[in-house]
Parts: structure tokens; sequence; C-alpha cells
């Protein structure tokens, strides 16, 4: 067996190829090969979150997509509900989370565990951005919003 020290030497490669991948992490939460993208197209559900996708829309063919998503200050995500279950591990910063009639702090090192339909929300009040990974079924149903406001109901 030959082993290749950099399995990110050929970065047209990663993309549409059911390989092993390795994604680098360069500092300041930033990863090469990966990029930031926007949380979501549609506009006004949500403020200052940006996504980067490791594994789900590039060729591989796991039963999961891991995500890395980063709230910026004053940042929330979408108050939704979806049938689909996900796991978020806090990688950077504080922030809450409403889940269900619970408003919970989040900080490095903790999981949280979202059951399916439950309502659900993210949100920054910190200076310092607050980033979690998201460990979500690869065959999912699309988010349902929950209209309460346009503002976050979670900081």
């Amino acid at each position: 067996m030959k082993l290749v020290e950099d399995l990110t030497n050929d970065p047209a490669g990663l993309s549409g190829a059911n390989i092993s991948k390795f994604f680098q992490h360069l500092g300041n939460f930033d990863w090469n090969h990966i990029k930031a993208t926007r949380y979501k197209d549609e506009e006004g559900s949500w403020k200052g979150v940006s996504r980067r996708v490791f594994t789900g829309e590039t060729g591989e063919s796991p039963q999961f997509h891991v995500r890395y998503f980063e709230i910026d200050k004053d940042g929330y995500s979408t108050l939704e509900h979806h049938q689909h279950e996900h796991v978020v591990v806090v990688m950077r910063g504080q922030g809450h989370a409403i889940v269900g009639e619970r408003r919970l702090e989040l900080k490095f090192g903790d999981v949280l565990y979202v059951a399916p339909n439950e309502i659900h929300q993210f949100s920054n009040g910190k200076e310092e951005p607050f980033g979690f990974l998201c460990i979500v079924n690869a065959d999912r149903d699309r988010p349902v919003p929950v209209e309460l406001g346009a503002e976050s109901s979670c900081r």
C-alpha cells in the first residue's frame, strides 16, 4: 500500500468524487478547499450566518452531511422546524439556542441533539463569532419557517 501525505493535493479532484478527503484547518475557523457561503438563499428570516459544507455535496455517499455554521454578533438562524434530526457541536464562541420552549446557553464543546419537528433557532449576542458543526441526515425534508417576527426570538 502506498501512502499519500496530502489527500488535498488535487483540489479539482475533490469535487464530485467519492474519495477520502482531508480538509486542513488553516486557523480562524477556515479550512483548505472549503468556502464560506450564505446560510440560505432567501432573506428575511436570518441575519449574519455563513455555512461551510465538508461532506454531502461533493460526491460523497454518507448517510449524513457535516456542515460548519458561523453566526456573527447579533446574528441568528431561521426559527424553524423539520422532520429530520440533527446534532450540533459548538466549536467557537458562545451562543443561544431555542429548542421547543427551552432557551439554552451554548459554549465550546457543548453538544445539542435537536429532535424531529422541534422548533429551534440559534443566535449570537457576543462579539466573537458563534460557530458549530451541524451533522444532519443526508436524506432530509425542507425546513419550515415559524413566523414570530423578523427578529431572533432567542437573543
